[in-house]
C-alpha cells in the first residue's frame, strides 16, 4: 500500500492471510485477507497532536492535516491513535502499578471502595459478575463481562470531588489518580478542539459549554482476570458494544495482540474482528486509542461512526490484562442534537444523562 494511501485511510491492515484468501470489507480504502485461524491484525491510523499541544512550532497547515485525517478516520471505522499528547510516561507507570496492586487484593478488601450499582455518579470498586456491557445494546441477552473495575467520578467542584465517607485520596489505593484525571482532562480538550476544526465549527472552543462540571467524564481502572477455565458461550472480557458517550481515551496493556484477550474492533464491511496493536510515538510514548461513542454519531448526524468493539478471550496462555480508560461525555442536562451545518436530526431529542442511564440500566445484571 503507497505510503499516501495509508494515511487516507482509517486503518491500516498489518497482517491478515487466509487459506481461502477471502477479503476483508474496504476501511476508508484499505483491503486485506485474514489468517487461516480468522485473525487479523491491524493498526490504527497514528494522529500526532503535537500541532495542537504544540502549536507555537506547527503552523496552521500542518493543523489542516491532522483536522483531515482526524475526519477520514472517523467517517470509516470511527478510532485513530493518537500520540504527541503530552502525557508523560512516569505517571501512566505509576497509576498502572496503583491499579495491579490494588486489584490484587481479596475481593473483600476491594469491596470496602463499592459506594453503589456500577454507573453510580460516585464511582468506585465493581467485581465481576455484575456488568453485561452487550446488554446495552437493545434487546440483547448475554453473560455477565469476565472484568472487574474501579471508577473515578470525582468531579472539581462537584459534590463527588472528595471521595465517599470522607476518605481522602490519599488513603485510595490510586494516589496518582487525581493527577491523571487531569491530564486526560487537558488531552480531551485538544481533541474537542481537533473535531470542533474538523467539523468546520464556528470556534475551536465549542464544546466547553457542554463539558462544565459536573459532566459525564470517568476514568475507569479496568482488570480482566486471567481466564483459569473456559468462558460460557457469547461470553467475553468485555462484550460487544458500542461506547455510550463522547471520545473514549483508551490506554492499552502493552501486551495487547493476536490471541491475548486484547480490544478488538469490528469492521463494519466484513464484520470480522480485528485486533487493535498498542503502539508508541517517535519519543517513545504510548498511544492512546481513540474512539467515538453514539453520542457524537448523533452530533454529527451519522457523518461520523461509532463503531463497535469488545475485548476478546485469550486463545494462548496469558495472564490478567490492565487497561486504562477515561470515558467522556457533557452534562447530564446537555440536549444532543445535529451541530451546525449537519442537517435535520435523524434521531429523537434526548438528553446526554437520559441517553447514558438508559444504557446503564440495561448493562447492569
Amino acid at each position: 500500500m503507497a505510503a499516501s494511501l495509508a494515511h487516507r485511510v482509517a486503518f491500516v491492515l498489518v497482517s491478515c492471510l487466509l487459506a481461502s484468501s477471502e477479503p476483508l470489507g474496504p476501511a476508508g480504502g484499505a483491503k486485506g485477507v485474514c489468517t487461516s485461524e480468522r485473525q487479523c491484525l491491524l493498526e490504527p491510523v497514528e494522529i500526532d497532536l503535537r500541532p495542537y499541544t504544540d502549536s507555537d512550532n506547527y503552523s496552521d497547515s500542518d493543523r489542516e492535516r491532522v483536522t483531515k485525517r482526524w475526519s477520514e478516520a472517523f467517517e470509516t471505522l470511527g478510532v485513530v491513535q493518537v500520540t504527541g499528547h503530552g502525557v508523560p510516561n512516569k505517571l501512566i507507570e505509576t497509576l498502572r502499578a496503583e491499579a495491579l496492586k490494588f486489584f490484587d487484593k481479596p475481593v473483600d478488601h476491594k469491596s470496602n471502595f463499592t459506594y453503589g450499582p456500577y454507573g453510580t455518579e460516585k464511582g468506585g470498586y465493581t467485581p465481576t459478575g455484575i456488568e453485561s456491557v452487550a446488554q446495552s445494546v437493545k434487546g440483547v441477552k448475554a453473560p455477565a463481562d469476565l472484568v472487574e473495575n474501579f471508577v473515578f467520578r470525582y468531579l472539581e467542584g462537584s459534590p463527588y470531588w472528595e471521595p465517599p465517607n470522607t476518605i481522602g485520596w490519599e488513603a485510595l489505593p490510586f494516589p496518582s489518580g487525581k493527577q491523571y484525571i487531569s491530564e486526560m482532562e487537558r488531552l480531551l480538550a485538544t481533541i474537542h478542539r481537533v473535531s470542533a476544526d474538523a467539523l468546520s465549527l464556528p470556534d475551536s472552543d465549542y464544546f466547553i459549554s457542554y463539558y462544565k462540571s459536573p459532566n459525564g467524564n470517568a476514568l475507569r481502572l479496568s482488570n480482566y482476570p486471567k481466564q483459569e477455565v473456559f468462558p460460557e458461550a457469547g461470553q467475553y472480557r468485555y462484550g460487544a458494544h458500542v461506547d455510550y458517550g463522547g471520545f473514549t481515551l483508551l490506554l492499552q496493556d502493552p501486551t495487547d495482540g493476536v490471541g491475548m484477550g486484547g480490544l478488538e474492533v469490528q469492521d463494519p464491511k466484513s464484520k470480522r474482528w480485528l485486533t487493535v496493536l498498542p503502539r508508541k510515538g517517535r519519543d517513545g510514548e504510548e498511544a492512546y486509542t481513540v474512539n467515538v461513542g453514539d453520542l457524537w454519531q448523533r452530533w454529527t448526524n451519522d457523518l461520523w461512526h461509532a463503531n463497535n468493539h469488545r475485548v476478546g478471550n485469550p486463545t494462548k496462555s496469558t495472564g490478567a490484562r490492565l487497561a486504562l480508560v477515561f470515558f467522556s461525555g457533557p452534562r447530564a442536562d446537555a440536549l444532543i442534537e445535529p451541530l451546525p451545518g449537519h442537517g435535520k436530526s435523524k434521531y429523537p431529542p434526548a438528553t446526554a444523562g437520559d441517553l447514558l442511564q438508559e444504557k446503564l440500566q440495561r448493562s447492569n445484571l
